[in-house]
């Protein structure tokens, strides 16, 4: 695994990041920051950015994703036997203040379940995240307009609002939550180069998790993405695009009472296959990831796909 997170490293360093026409790398002002929900519901308070690029930079909307793992029943069990969805729909939304500065939010509603010897739900209001985008760079054009780039930093802070539950941490996944109960920070960039109906985009983010009033501390979430994309239709009428990636999700071990706890840690691969579209003033997509590798909670917890759809209207 080393090695994965070393060409991670260097690729996010030094590949180029993309963009294009009229201010975005496919011809429509890209919006780099989704902020979703964590894995395995690890800060289930929508708080991790993966780091999208919506064909609308600014909207309102609703987003609905599901994740499925399979988990241990108990601490002493062998076998992953207990089935585990996570269920979230989100409002959010994407205004700008300036030409160089936007605003992002989110709140999510979650639906989560365990199905096995013991059944469990819970449902509620998660946390809410806000988040500040500052366009360090913007589209600049070259090359007769075909190739451009962007860059972008995003500072954000969940917000608590949902009940965090410490009977919860003693279980095989502590993450089954509707919040952390804790102030998190979030740290984003992202960086894009176009070239005519191609686009690749680089980003990464960083969720600095804070204590909660119960000490207990959910571990930091480092993610890295890489992905391309390229259109498929576009005329007057409609645009539809496709996009295809590589995404790494990292979770440090979690802490209670300022000690480490074990089989808390762990680390993340999956391939992203997506579909988005824009027709007059709403725009939609579909994505579905598929794990590559799961080493969740010293493999406790095994992911087995992950799929989120949205509409949106653009402002």
């Amino acid at each position: 695994m080393k090695n994965i997170y070393t060409y991670l490293i260097c690729t996010l360093l030094s590949a180029p990041l993309w963009a294009n026409e009229n201010d975005s790398i496919l011809s429509l002002k890209p919006a780099e920051y989704e902020l979703d929900c964590d894995t395995c519901g690890c800060s289930v308070s929508s708080g991790s950015s993966s780091l999208e690029n919506l064909l609308y930079a600014n909207y309102i909307g609703v987003k609905y994703v599901h994740q499925y793992y399979r988990a241990q029943e108990n601490l002493f069990a062998k076998d992953l036997n207990e089935k585990q969805t996570f269920n979230t729909v989100q409002l959010w939304a994407r205004v700008p203040i300036s030409k160089q500065i936007e605003v992002f939010g989110s709140l999510p509603y979650h639906s989560h379940q365990k199905k096995g010897k013991n059944e469990t739900k819970i449902n509620g209001v998660g946390d809410m995240n806000l988040m500040g985008i500052y366009k360090l760079i913007l589209p600049n054009a070259s090359v007769e307009k075909m190739v451009k780039h962007q860059l972008s930093a995003g500072l954000g802070v969940k917000i608590p609002l949902a009940k965090f539950d410490q009977t919860s941490t003693g279980t095989a996944n502590p993450s089954f939550q509707l919040g952390t109960g804790s102030w998190d920070t979030q740290f984003a960039l992202n960086y894009q180069l176009g070239y005519r109906k191609l686009a690749v985009q680089v980003g990464t983010d960083y969720t600095l998790k804070g204590e909660n009033k119960k000490e207990y501390k959910f571990g930091d979430q480092w993610n890295q993405i890489v992905q391309v994309q390229a259109f498929l239709v576009k005329n007057e009428a409609m645009i539809l695009l496709g996009k295809v990636g590589f995404q790494n999700e990292l979770f440090y071990s979690n802490q209670e009472f300022n000690e480490r706890l074990p089989k808390t840690k762990g680390d993340l691969q999956l391939l992203k296959f997506g579909i988005e579209g824009a027709y007059s003033k709403f725009s939609f997509g579909m994505e579905y990831y598929q794990p590559l590798a799961s080493n969740l909670n010293a493999d406790e917890i095994v992911m087995k796909n992950k799929m989120g759809v949205f509409l949106n209207y653009a402002l």
